[in-house]
């Protein structure tokens, strides 16, 4: 079920949005780990990555950003936006994040692989994106390497990870979201880095 949170204080309750007027719309957008965070010594890797869309649930392809307020339930903060759209937004942090953990010259999104000769191809489908300012943040997802030209699955698992969300208010959420793509991305980039040379 996904509502609209009821105008004024429940806003204000939830993100901290004051009641005296109507708020402007907040556009929000992820970054990438820095230099530091994304030192993985076991994940380098030459391959030549192309990182698919990012495959997100229906609740998520909207704009406004959502909040779990209990169970099965998801409510839209109706004046935070994702300014790129959070699929694409994703994808980008991926290639960002990946290509500094592996130190590899070539992690591109689609559909830039033809161009650069990819080899392989990231795949990232979403079941499950969601948490509360205050609370916790929860990505569940399966992803899979493979041979961009076909063939089977070199690399297919399920994760689910965890992050605090250190805050009451959207930008806290937003935060949150940014370690738990790190964290996606670190064990994506430790799965490479541990591939045979040969389907490398």
């Amino acid at each position: 079920m996904i509502r609209p949170l009821l105008p004024c204080l429940a806003l204000a309750l939830a993100v901290g949005i004051g009641c005296s007027r109507p708020s402007a719309e907040v556009f929000h957008t992820l970054g990438p780990m820095t230099l530091e965070a994304a030192t993985t010594p076991s994940s380098q890797t030459s391959m030549a990555l192309e990182v698919m869309p990012v495959r997100l649930p229906a609740s998520l392809q909207r704009p406004q950003l959502l909040m779990e307020t209990g169970p099965g339930v998801l409510s839209l903060l109706e004046s935070h936006r994702w300014g790129n759209g959070l699929d694409k937004d994703m994808q980008r942090i991926l290639v960002e994040n990946l290509a500094r953990m592996t130190g590899s010259p070539t992690v591109v999104a689609y559909p830039y692989g033809e161009k650069v000769v990819a080899t392989h191809r990231l795949e990232v489908d979403v079941h499950r994106l969601g948490g509360k300012p205050g609370g916790t943040l929860t990505l569940q997802a399966t992803w899979m390497v493979s041979p961009r030209r076909g063939g089977p699955a070199l690399i297919l698992r399920e994760t689910t990870l965890q992050r605090p969300v250190q805050g009451q208010d959207a930008e806290a959420l937003v935060g949150a979201h940014n370690l738990i793509l790190g964290d996606l991305s670190r064990e994506i980039a430790v799965g490479l880095g541990t591939m045979p040379r040969g389907s490398q």
